[in-house]
């Protein structure tokens, strides 16, 4: 199955930007910040569990829904024409995927996120009723960001080791073509170490605004999607690097590359040309 190597665009950052800036234009209205301090008069368990759950199933399912009818009917062609892989699919079929994902978000994602709530909770965090200042949000996103890109790097190199592989990191493989599906289907126990671990350490060790750890969530979520969708799309978060990582499974662990370069895990990819890989 070929696979087209394209260069890394500039303009890759345009849809976290303007997710970030229109978040920061509501935020910034005397509406949301109305609307915001009434919703904090909730109990602080069900801002943390309930509204992250909530705010996950709105942003999966139907990015993933549209990202499937590209799939299958390789429309609208401004994002097809994008696609990675060529030829036939290699991915388990939409029932047995569906299955898992609904077994790892609604059985296993509570839980965690209550468990996460009770510990903010334990540490003496609160729900704010106003809204954070710019420089607040930004440290905190960003300092949300660093932590979830090593922690993401060193467990999923961690679960490339034979035994975990063989066991574990296997079934997110099956996805040898990468839809958005992919993205969190996955075992058990990579969904809570992987999956789940990589975006809530950040929240614990921090214990940001909730402001702020309801926005990386989302942020977060719509980057792991685009990665998995199968399309390199010139104005979203490059995608290639992990849908090499999938094609070939022994390099690029990581999200952005970075670390991947500094520690030498992807020199295959870095020696690609542009065109078609077989």
């Amino acid at each position: 199955m070929p696979f087209t190597v394209r260069r890394e665009p500039l303009t890759q950052h345009l849809l976290p930007a303007a997710l970030l800036a229109t978040a920061v234009g509501v935020g910034s209205t005397t509406a949301f910040a109305t609307v915001w301090t009434q919703l904090t008069t909730l109990p602080d368990r069900w801002l943390v569990t309930g509204g992250l759950l909530l705010l996950h199933t709105l942003i999966f399912w139907p990015v993933c829904a549209a990202f499937h009818y590209v799939d299958t009917h390789d429309q609208p062609r401004f994002i097809a024409r994008h696609r990675i892989q060529n030829g036939r699919r290699k991915h388990p079929a939409l029932g047995p995927t569906v299955r898992v994902l609904l077994r790892n978000q609604f059985v296993l994602l509570p839980p965690l996120l209550l468990l996460t709530g009770e510990v903010l909770l334990a540490r003496g965090w609160t729900a704010e009723a106003t809204l954070p200042s710019l420089p607040r949000l930004a440290l905190e996103l960003g300092g949300q960001a660093v932590i979830a890109v090593i922690v993401f790097y060193a467990a999923h190199r961690f679960l490339h080791r034979k035994w975990w592989m063989k066991r574990v990191h296997r079934i997110h493989h099956e996805f040898k073509t990468t839809t958005a599906w992919a993205s969190e289907y996955a075992h058990p126990v990579e969904f809570v170490v992987g999956n789940y671990a990589s975006l809530a350490l950040g929240a614990l060790i921090l214990a940001p605004h909730l402001a702020s750890i309801y926005l990386f969530a989302a942020m977060a979520l719509v980057n792991i999607l685009v990665h998995h969708s199968g399309y390199a799309l010139p104005w979203a978060p490059w995608s290639q690097p992990h849908d090499w990582h999938h094609y070939k499974m022994n390099e690029l662990f990581g999200t952005t590359g970075l670390l991947d370069r500094l520690l030498g895990t992807s020199p295959e990819y870095e020696a690609l040309e542009k065109g078609e890989v077989p």
